[in-house]
């Protein structure tokens, strides 16, 4: 019996200790860009495909729920809190005045690697 839970024992360490891959389908659409996607789509009023600084100010001008008001401080507390323009200009990499999807998607997935998943304000 003793020999039976030793092999047993043996076994799950194995299991535990090898690594698991996770091969996405090709049409895999990560969390970051979900959100990048319906900001677009939320914030872009004329449907070009990118946001300008007026657009992208509406964001902020969006009513303040107790989630966003919550969000934003605990970006503050974290540290990575921007004003509305400073963002704007983070988020804008190749600095020609508009937000692309691809830019968006960039900054929210750094954004959420910075937190660990902690803070969702964007």
């Amino acid at each position: 019996m003793k020999k039976f839970f030793l092999c047993a024992t043996v076994a799950m360490l194995a299991i535990c200790n090898a690594e698991a891959k996770f091969n996405p389908p090709v049409n895999y659409i990560t969390n970051s860009q979900k959100i990048a996607m319906y900001q677009m789509n939320m914030y872009d009023a004329d449907q070009d495909g990118k946001l300008s600084p007026e657009e992208f100010g509406n964001k902020s001008q969006v009513a303040s729920t107790r989630e966003t008001k919550r969000q934003i401080r605990q970006a503050k507390k974290a540290g990575i809190y921007q004003a509305p323009d400073e963002q704007f200009k983070t988020i804008d990499a190749n600095n020609d005045g508009f937000i692309t999807l691809p830019e968006l998607n960039n900054y929210i997935s750094e954004q959420t690697k910075a937190t660990k998943g902690r803070v969702k304000y964007y």
